[in-house]
């Protein structure tokens, strides 16, 4: 059976739960945001009534089910596709190409354990011929985080298809191969010298990537497990899934769909508006190590959350062409390839020299980790991994070690961001290198962290304003910084994801109390852009559009606590912040996406949230 594309009336035996899930993804483009009435109406009239009733759906992935994956053929070559209107008179359309398509699909902590245990099927319910690999797996519990899968698929240009992905149920003891369980015990994805093309290997097993795929040809109940599959990440055909998909599986931490942002629609819209509109283009920006530059805050990292919360081929390959752009232009790598910093750290910078504050604060772990978790794009984890393993050998020198060459002082307190992009470098690493070393550098940044805050009693991490920035302070020894203090918390989150550090919960709590009793301006409408300096109390409210960077500490404090007032107060100041937002450079809309979109997915916990209502009505 062949594809089915979208749009035809054959009739396709598709399950319409997969067509509703998917249908928003379908109008989902560059600009303006579809509302969920607007998405009801363009869908196919017996499924309008299903989008309505389920588009704020967010269901967490059980342990076994399907997703849609929906293919779009956005970027054919024109050597197989001709244009529309290229066709000579009478001429019929020549069939599409068959070409390699890859997909990284996350899933939650506990969904899945072996790869193999992934089915795909077309439009019309035939099994696609599938490989697959583990590209990274949840430190706790050793579940599967992304896996790759490549297939062939033949769309032409501008064609788009639904397919099904099936996970975690075995195959039927009819479909299995002589003498083989899908579900044998100790059959795990992640298992060393599990090879699909071992000697021996079915003959009826997928065809590699690459070979064509025999019509009709038998295939496996499941996917062949391929520690050597490569992806084609920017291949003619791009696969996506839902948004509620990539929000449950907290890939890239809480996120909230942008369909089911019904709170602050202003921030979705002035999101979408401010990058259409922004002038200069934000990628006319280039890199610089003084001025303003495109990727400061993590533009990756933005970009990919800005995809995550659509779920649309177009915001992809944005968020994917920005990676690769920082790669191409931002990152230096030593002759073997084993150390990563910013092209702005001196040439001959060694781990034995501190690496300066804004290389520190431009090395994007998080964005090459989404990167690599959505794509398996091996130069992605080579990234994370060289700038992950440049820090940890960093570390002695950054924190003023005795003897150590230009080591002066502490860098990593002299402000929070310094310890924020450095927790945020080591906990991407360790997502894909759990080496035991890494997690020993990791857990002693998070020590460090907590006796930080502990030194003072406002709850602050305190330090030296004049210090970090003179310009801005003239005196104020003992002050802080919100909005590098909702950075550090960011980081925070991501080390405690991973590890389930008990610590952290009472560290979030402080600095949130902190942000609303004293860092809070007198007319509580934002936060002081600097705590504690003696020669300006910064009491204003001129900085109401950091307050979306700020407001997920409060996201973060209810997550821990499930203190409902936290919420309460983010929103109070998300109100004034969404009103004040300024997105007119890359730096402003990368801070403000990075972390409004954070707060929005630790909001969508509160009880009676129709993402929680989902969730449970699944269990």
């Amino acid at each position: 059976m062949g594809t089915q594309i979208l749009g035809t009336s054959s009739g396709a035996r598709r399950p319409l739960a997969a067509l509703f899930l998917a249908a928003p993804l379908l109008w989902a483009g560059c600009g303006r945001l579809p509302t969920r009435v607007a998405v009801a109406r363009r869908a196919e009239p017996r499924v309008r009534a299903l989008v309505e009733a389920h588009a704020a759906a967010r269901p967490a992935p059980p342990r076994a089910g399907s997703v849609p994956l929906l293919l779009v053929a956005d970027a054919a070559d024109s050597a197989t596709s001709p244009a529309p209107g290229k066709r000579p008179p009478g001429a019929s359309a020549a069939p599409a190409a068959s070409v390699v398509v890859s997909a990284a699909v996350p899933f939650a902590p506990g969904a899945l354990r072996d790869v193999r245990l992934i089915r795909l099927r077309d439009g019309g319910g035939a099994a696609v011929p599938l490989r697959a690999k583990p590209l990274a797996v949840w430190p706790q519990g050793r579940s599967i985080r992304s896996a790759l899968l490549v297939f062939h698929a033949a769309l032409a240009s501008g064609e788009r298809a639904i397919y099904t992905l099936d996970y975690g149920a075995p195959a039927l003891p009819s479909e299995a191969a002589p003498g083989q369980r899908a579900d044998a015990p100790g059959q795990r994805a992640d298992a060393p010298g599990q090879r699909a093309d071992a000697p021996g290997q079915r003959a009826d097993a997928p065809v590699a990537p690459g070979a064509p795929v025999a019509p009709g040809a038998p295939v496996a109940p499941g996917a062949a497990l391929d520690e050597a599959l490569l992806p084609n990440p920017d291949g003619p055909i791009a696969a996506v899934l839902p948004p509620s998909w990539y929000a449950a599986s907290q890939v890239s931490g809480p996120q909230l769909p942008a369909m089911d942002d019904r709170r602050f629609p202003g921030f979705e819209s002035g999101i979408e508006r401010g990058l259409a509109r922004m002038s200069p283009a934000y990628d006319a920006y280039g890199m610089s190590c003084s001025g303003p530059h495109r990727t400061y805050y993590d533009g990756p990292h933005a970009l990919y959350q800005r995809f995550l919360r659509n779920g649309d081929a177009a915001r992809y390959r944005r968020a994917r062409a920005e990676a690769v752009w920082y790669r191409q232009h931002e990152l230096r790598f030593s002759p073997d390839r084993r150390l990563a910093v910013h092209v702005c750290e001196k040439e001959d910078w060694s781990p034995a020299r501190p690496l300066s504050w804004h290389a520190l604060r431009r090395m994007l772990g998080q964005g090459m980790l989404d990167d690599y978790l959505l794509t398996g794009d091996p130069a992605a984890k080579d990234a994370v991994l060289a700038m992950g393993e440049a820090l940890r050998l960093n570390l002695a020198a950054l924190s003023g070690g005795t003897g150590v060459k230009g080591a002066k002082e502490d860098a990593l307190r002299a402000t929070e961001r310094n310890m924020a992009w450095a927790i945020m470098t080591l906990a991407s690493a360790y997502a894909l290198d759990p080496r035991p070393e890494v997690l020993a550098a990791l857990r002693g940044l998070a020590d460090r962290t907590v006796a930080w805050q502990q030194q003072g009693a406002s709850g602050a991490f305190e330090h030296d304003l004049h210090r970090a920035d003179p310009s801005e302070c003239e005196r104020g020894p003992r002050g802080g910084s919100p909005f590098m203090t909702a950075l550090l918390v960011d980081a925070l989150m991501e080390y405690h994801a991973l590890t389930g550090d008990p610590r952290v919960r009472q560290v979030v709590a402080r600095a949130a109390a902190w942000l609303e009793e004293r860092a809070i301006t007198s007319d509580r409408r934002a936060f002081r852009y600097l705590w504690g300096c003696e020669t300006d109390p910064y009491d204003d409210s001129g900085t109401a559009d950091l307050n979306l960077l700020i407001v997920p500490v409060f996201g973060a404090a209810y997550a821990l606590t499930r203190d409902p007032r936290w919420i309460a107060v983010g929103d109070a100041l998300a109100d004034v912040g969404v009103k004040a937002m300024w997105v007119k450079q890359p730096k402003h809309w990368n801070q403000a996406m990075r972390g409004f979109g954070r707060y929005l997915g630790y909001r969508a916990q509160l009880p009676g949230h129709p993402a929680v209502a989902q969730r449970s009505a699944g269990r």
